[in-house]
This record gives C-alpha cells, sequence and structure tokens, in this order.
C-alpha cells in the first residue's frame, strides 16, 4: 500500500539537517516506522471514542490518501454521533477550535479536518520521537 509516501511525511514536518550518510533503504524504512507509528496514534485516539479502523490500519503502512479517506470515514460517523462527541474527539486529538469553526465554513469540510487530523498526529509521533 505504499506510494510515494515520503512526499507527504516531508510536507508535514519540520525540515530536518540533511542526513547524507543514511541509505536510501534506511530512509525508506524510517518513513513506513514512522507511517505506522502515526496511524497507530490516529487508531489510538479514535479507540477512546469507540470509532475503529479496519486491522491493516495498525499493522501496515497506508497511504496518505488510504489514511485520509479512513479518518473521513470515522469522522462522518463521530459527527452522527453529536457535535459533543465530535469535539471531544477534536479536543483529545489537539484540533484547535479555531481551526475546526473555519473549517466548517468549507465545502470540504470532512476531506480538510481529516488532513488536519492527519498532520496532528504526525506532529505528535514526530515529537515524541525527538524529546
Amino acid at each position: 500500500m505504499m506510494e510515494n509516501n515520503s512526499e507527504w511525511i516531508h510536507s508535514i514536518l519540520p525540515e530536518k539537517p540533511s542526513e547524507n550518510n543514511i541509505s536510501q533503504q534506511q530512509k525508506t524504512a524510517d518513513n513506513e516506522e514512522f507511517i505506522l507509528k502515526t496511524q497507530q496514534q490516529i487508531n489510538k485516539d479514535f479507540a477512546k471514542f469507540n470509532l475503529e479502523f479496519r486491522e491493516s490500519f495498525t499493522l501496515e503502512p497506508w497511504t496518505k490518501a488510504e489514511i485520509e479517506l479512513a479518518i473521513e470515514e470515522n469522522l462522518v460517523i463521530s459527527i452522527k454521533m453529536g457535535e459533543t462527541k465530535l469535539m471531544q474527539l477534536l479536543y483529545t486529538i489537539d484540533i484547535p477550535e479555531q481551526t475546526f469553526l473555519s473549517l466548517t465554513q468549507e465545502k470540504d469540510f470532512i476531506q480538510l479536518l481529516s488532513q488536519a487530523i492527519l498532520k496532528r498526529e504526525a506532529m505528535k509521533v514526530f515529537f515524541r520521537s525527538k524529546f
């Protein structure tokens, strides 16, 4: 399910200093591990609200598009559960209320919210690995 995931990872994360001595194979393995850890973090936060992903979501790295679609599906379910549950989910993930409110004005609200969630969850994983 991997397809050029390093581009979106680097678009989310702060730039790192050049690491010329790390092989491309190691970078790919690191990227796959990072993606999988991000997916596991997403799963963990959504599971607190009984929102589930397919089993393979926590076992193998997916593409950015697949991750976003899976998040979107769970967001739709969350919205049906009510505004309070959605806001609690976003609080757990650490999406600022102002960000949420600004996205509600957009026609592709669910897609944009899914992208914001993916970015925030990836940042959590990144900072946890660095500190």
